[in-house]
């Protein structure tokens, strides 16, 4: 199939309502019915800023993290624009895909 990896990348300190950023974008993708996702946990990364984010022993509130979905056309875009609509401080990469499911969904 064909489709789009649509994928959200914030530092976990990053705060959007009083929580992460990434948290608020999963509860829109929830409300818009997607239902898989999957969050990942980066050692380090480096913003637009030029400023470094990453886990330190003491403090792991910076720790970048990454969101990721595989959405139809439809379903990526209107992710984005909700996102977008929403004013939330947070990178978002979009790029083709072709995707598969094998064997039974869980």
């Amino acid at each position: 199939m064909k489709g789009f990896e649509v994928i959200f990348m914030a530092p976990r300190s990053r705060a959007h309502d009083g929580r992460p950023v990434l948290d608020a974008v999963a509860d829109i993708a929830r409300r818009q019915g997607v239902t898989r996702s999957t969050r990942r946990v980066d050692a380090e990364g480096t913003g637009v800023s030029g400023h470094a984010h990453a886990a330190h022993f003491f403090e792991l509130a910076d720790e970048p993290e990454e969101l990721m979905f595989v959405l139809d056309g439809g379903e990526a875009d209107a992710l984005i624009r909700a996102v977008e609509e929403e004013e939330i401080a947070v990178f978002c990469l979009r790029r083709a895909i072709d995707y598969w499911q094998f064997g039974s969904a869980e």
